[in-house]
């Protein structure tokens, strides 16, 4: 039953994230860890991640616009490993505050300022000012890897600058799964995680089941790309980011 959850969560978060670029970690990771020991969820979740990342990549390379790769994903880059650095240094800092809600929730400074940030890039989204709009590609590509790096939520950031970007549905989708894998690895390296140790504690049956609903939806986006534009994409953003923003600051994810 359990992995029936996993791999529908799995489906769920692949084909939401295929079209935002986002929310497919924060969404899975804490359903299996409902099951199997933190360890054992960050690391499958990770691969996970991966994995999608390379299947849009992959799908829409001839998509992809390198001049944004480069301009954007240098510097997000270069601030995944400065915010992966930092992490290791604060890595024992512990919770301003704590509350009871379906079990006991803590609230941290980082949550708290992701969280906020969120919620007020979306809220300067839906408000715009006249020849305002957030396209510094060298900074979104910053902030966007300085969180990565820092905390994984890097997606909702890279979103937000790259939808703003004058690209096409298919560009959007493959330009940012490409900086999205590049991202990905050089955290990954930074955290030094042992792979090898976390993935032996993960059976066959729970690999296939979550890589199979992961892989599905793609395959449902790619199926409904045709239909889907970039305004409607941007009005889920928006709405996501409200949605993260809110749930990290209160420490529910």
């Amino acid at each position: 039953m359990e992995y029936f959850l996993i791999a529908t969560c799995a489906f769920l978060a692949s084909l939401l994230a295929f079209y935002s670029g986002f929310g497919l970690g924060t969404l899975l990771m804490p359903v299996i860890a409902i099951f199997f020991p933190l360890p054992v969820a960050i690391a499958l979740t990770a691969v996970v991640h991966l994995l999608h990342s390379a299947l849009r990549t992959g799908l829409l390379w001839k998509e992809v616009n390198w001049n944004i790769v480069l301009r954007f994903g240098i510097p997000a880059v270069l601030a995944a490993i400065v915010g992966a650095w930092l992490l290791k240094k604060l890595a024992f800092l512990g919770p301003i505050g704590s509350y009871e809600w379906f079990g006991r929730r803590e609230i941290s400074l980082l949550h708290l300022l992701i969280g906020g940030l969120l919620i007020a890039f979306a809220t300067l989204e839906l408000f715009p000012r006249k020849g305002y709009q957030m396209k510094s590609l060298f900074w979104g590509g910053v902030l966007s890897g300085f969180f990565g790096g820092f905390s994984g939520n890097q997606g909702a950031f890279r979103s937000l600058f790259l939808m703003n970007a004058d690209l096409q549905m298919k560009s959007f989708i493959g330009t940012n799964a490409l900086i999205s894998v590049a991202v990905d690895g050089v955290r990954l390296i930074i955290y030094g995680l042992s792979f090898g140790m976390l993935l032996k504690n993960i059976q066959g049956s729970l690999w296939l089941s979550t890589m199979g609903g992961a892989i599905g939806g793609v395959g449902l986006g790619m199926l409904f790309l045709k239909k889907i534009t970039l305004i409607h994409i941007q009005k889920v953003i928006i709405v996501l980011l409200y949605l993260f923003g809110i749930l990290l600051a209160l420490g529910i994810i």
